[in-house]
């Protein structure tokens, strides 16, 4: 695995009903997707453990494919049991596996601040294939989907953002 490409600084959060924009973090070669984690989220990472820990399931192994990791920093409402709702930072991860023309072959994405068991219920998967990873691609594109599902009604991802490369 060669990392091409690593962040240093912190995203600035969106604001509170903005276009949430995911922001490249990570971007490596010969990688690809811990599968065994990403399809196991509440069994790898327990719910005695901090979630933000899940965020070892999003990071690449060697493979052959490149590997993208997105943060979208944005401003969301959290609901405190007595104190009603706050407002808050919160942390959407995207990672894409593309193949060497930049199509995108797999794409997941999750809340790191998701606090409600099973912590799978957030993990989205794209459900399209061989999209083009460009600046500025719109996430609906990928047609993100629960990958557990208790409802046949509420499976669908629906908040929107945009992929910005650097």
């Amino acid at each position: 695995m060669e990392i091409v490409y690593e962040a240093t600084n912190e995203n600035k959060a969106t604001e509170l009903n903005e276009t949430k924009l995911y922001i490249l973090q990570k971007q490596t070669n010969n990688s690809d997707f811990d599968y065994s984690k990403l399809n196991d989220v509440d069994d790898n990472f327990g719910l005695f453990r901090k979630p933000k820990k899940i965020i070892i399931a999003f990071e690449p192994i060697n493979g052959k494919y490149n590997y993208y990791q997105f943060i979208a920093t944005f401003k969301g409402i959290s609901y405190n049991d007595d104190s009603g709702s706050i407002i808050k930072d919160f942390n959407d991860i995207l990672i894409i596996k593309t193949n060497d023309l930049n199509q995108i072959i797999d794409a997941y994405q999750y809340t790191l601040e998701w606090a409600e068991p099973p912590f799978q219920y957030d993990v989205y998967r794209n459900s399209v294939k061989n999209i083009i990873l460009t600046n500025n691609l719109d996430i609906e594109k990928l047609k993100l989907m629960r990958t557990y599902n208790w409802s046949e009604k509420n499976n669908e991802h629906k908040d929107g953002g945009i992929i910005r490369l650097k």
